[in-house]
């Protein structure tokens, strides 16, 4: 039997895209306790982190130059 594809939602004005990561055992189990404390989702706790990850290697990237 073939894997169904999951479909994915798109907001109404269509900016957004759904992006496929790999987390280990324990960083997903991190990443659902910090989102329940902090009363997200998980996918929303996730962006954030992503988000503040790039900004953070932005500004090493500018600090090297």
């Amino acid at each position: 039997m073939a894997a169904t594809q999951q479909s994915e939602r798109k907001p109404a004005n269509g900016t957004s895209r759904l992006v496929n990561f790999r987390l280990t055992p324990a960083e997903f189990e991190a990443a659902e306790h910090f989102a329940r404390q902090s009363y997200r989702s998980k996918a929303l706790f996730l962006r954030l982190m992503y988000l503040r990850g790039l900004q953070a290697y932005q500004q090493d990237l500018e600090e090297e130059e």
